[in-house]
């Protein structure tokens, strides 16, 4: 993937984020309501199994957890899909990215459900999708099941006062910053951290918490608390809203063989510079590869 021309100011502050990788710049022929139009459509196929309906590029490209898939509607968790009771989007029309974060249920009785975390990128060139990067996870983590999330934090459609944003280069960063403090290659006092900052994973407080006492930075003073990311891919950057997605493939360090890694779509809730809060969507049973960049972690 080509480095985005405006993150070429990041890249050389950063100087050795030889990893690190961006969405391309498109023309923005689909704006932010275009591409929110696009993640409804997507979301109704999804819902009544309509693949063939979506406004496809005759070249798109689609991975499903890390695979790739001989065209839409492949995966597993297309089908008898019934509910999608949580749902979030989020969209950026400089990069022609749309990122969708939900929860999926694919069976239709009560006393046989299946749920999902789901995670979908899209990309969208000339109003067409030309990128279907899926990823799903039926089981928990900290037992905080699928089923249980309705409503997402609205913080993220919060818009901020003018003194209080970031410029697109800063959100992107900033995330940039938080992935490199997880790899222990940048000390995470050195992040600016949000005295309100919490951190999510599907569903589940990990800071904070009783699941892991420290904060969104305190967490990394752990030695084991450390995976290497790799193919950083950044997306969405949101600057009334302050929000910047980016997604990291959370590599295991061969000095602590047992941290389970996984490729992570990550969301971050920028407010006066600094990371206000965190969450995270990805399969917690472990995925290699995300079939998509170059180098170490595609």
């Amino acid at each position: 993937m080509k480095i985005a021309r405006f993150l070429g100011t990041v890249m050389l502050t950063l100087g050795g984020m030889g990893q690190s990788q961006a969405a391309a710049p498109v023309t923005a022929d689909c704006d932010r309501r275009c591409l929110l139009q696009v993640l409804t459509d997507y979301t109704e196929a999804l819902a009544f199994n309509e693949p063939a309906g979506l406004a496809l590029a005759p070249t798109v490209r689609v991975t499903a957890n890390g695979v790739l898939q001989a065209g839409a509607g492949k995966s597993e968790v297309w089908g008898n899909i019934r509910r999608i009771p949580f749902r979030q989007a989020f969209v950026d029309p400089q990069t022609g990215s749309a990122i969708f974060m939900g929860v999926l249920t694919n069976t239709p009785t009560r006393n046989a459900q299946r749920w999902w975390f789901y995670n979908v990128r899209l990309k969208v060139e000339q109003r067409r999708i030309t990128e279907i990067e899926e990823i799903s996870f039926d089981g928990t983590l900290g037992n905080t099941p699928a089923s249980s999330l309705r409503l997402p934090d609205r913080t993220w459609d919060t818009v901020l006062p003018q003194a209080e944003r970031s410029t697109r280069e800063q959100l992107f960063a900033l995330a940039d910053d938080y992935f490199s403090a997880v790899g222990h290659e940048k000390p995470y006092r050195e992040v600016p951290w949000h005295p309100e900052c919490q951190r999510i994973e599907l569903g589940t407080f990990t800071v904070n918490s009783e699941l892991n006492a420290g904060s969104c930075g305190g967490e990394f003073r752990t030695p084991s608390m450390k995976w290497n990311v790799r193919n950083r891919r950044y997306y969405i950057a949101d600057v009334e809203r302050g929000v910047v997605v980016a997604v990291g493939n959370f590599t295991t360090p061969p000095e602590y063989p047992n941290n389970n890694g996984s490729v992570v779509f990550e969301v971050f809730k920028v407010q006066d510079g600094m990371i206000r809060h965190i969450e995270a969507f990805f399969r917690a049973n472990g995925q290699l590869h995300s079939g998509w960049g170059e180098g170490l972690g595609s």
